[in-house]
């Protein structure tokens, strides 16, 4: 679905919300948990905690989601992610806004153009005292108009994490960074402060994560049952009361020695995130 903004709408509003784009959940994993991880000790959870590059283990993910399936039939985002057993990660987090069309502010249309965003994140983590700690750098870049450059900006994550007997409990601060240009606007990336709890019962995870960003807060509950060691099934809720989103998400995954499939579900019929459906394949190689 082509989608008519005119370069004042593009320049104001788009750039405005562009940068939120990027704490977008990329882990179909935590997703069907309240998109929660903060806590969660899991090579998936990078992108929650850059603490987890530490856990020295190999892992690799690709990812595909068509996000506001409700809103529009061409916007989504991929997501591919590498972590080595030397405690390095890397990611690239490619966000397609699908195909504009663009009209000058008199409402010619002067023609047709695509635009997208990308994160490219390198980090490293290690084991301190019962300690996992670590830190990712994040580069981010635009593209709206042919012809009119958007400055790459940088973001740095800080994380720790650590278990006390059947309770985890992790804390994250993400995107601290500069300013974004282009042309005659400026925006910063939204950083946030993150806390996270993981309450292990048995074969039951009960989890809860909480962001604080300068002008608004998101909360994630979620919990989780493991069927042995090949699958789990993932339940959760996730909320940003100051844009009145919330919806309720389900999910789960197969884990096999080499190969792991996970899927999640975003369901709120009110909610533009209504039946978006999330789906990633790893390697463990």
């Amino acid at each position: 679905m082509k989608k008519l903004l005119s370069l004042l709408i593009l320049t104001g509003t788009l750039f405005a919300q562009a940068n939120n784009i990027f704490t977008i959940n990329p882990s179909v994993y935590s997703a069907g948990a309240g998109n929660v991880g903060i806590a969660d000790s899991n090579v998936r959870n990078v992108f929650h905690n850059p603490a987890f590059s530490g856990l020295g283990e190999s892992h690799q993910e690709v990812s595909y989601v068509k996000w506001l399936p409700n809103l529009t039939d061409d916007m989504g985002y991929q997501n591919i992610q590498y972590n080595s057993p030397m405690g390095i990660s890397v990611e690239l987090f490619y966000f397609d806004y699908g195909t504009q069309t663009q009209a000058d502010q008199g409402g010619i249309i002067i023609g047709d153009f695509d635009s997208h965003s990308y994160r490219i994140g390198m980090g490293y983590g290690m084991e301190v005292k019962d300690w996992l700690i670590g830190g990712r750098l994040n580069l981010y870049n635009h593209s709206f108009i042919e012809d009119i450059d958007v400055d790459m900006n940088y973001g740095i994550d800080l994380g720790a994490h650590k278990k006390f007997g059947n309770t985890s409990v992790g804390v994250v601060l993400k995107d601290l960074g500069g300013e974004t240009k282009f042309l005659d606007q400026s925006t910063t990336l939204p950083m946030s402060l993150g806390i996270g709890v993981k309450q292990s019962m048995g074969n039951f995870n009960l989890m809860s994560d909480i962001k604080v960003y300068e002008d608004w807060n998101s909360i994630g509950l979620g919990g989780e049952y493991l069927i042995g060691d090949i699958a789990n099934i993932r339940l959760g809720y996730y909320s940003e009361a100051e844009f009145e989103v919330d919806y309720i998400t389900l999910g789960g995954g197969i884990d096999t020695d080499i190969v792991d499939i996970s899927i999640a579900y975003l369901y709120n019929t009110d909610s533009f995130f209504n039946e978006t459906l999330m789906i990633s394949f790893g390697f463990d190689l």
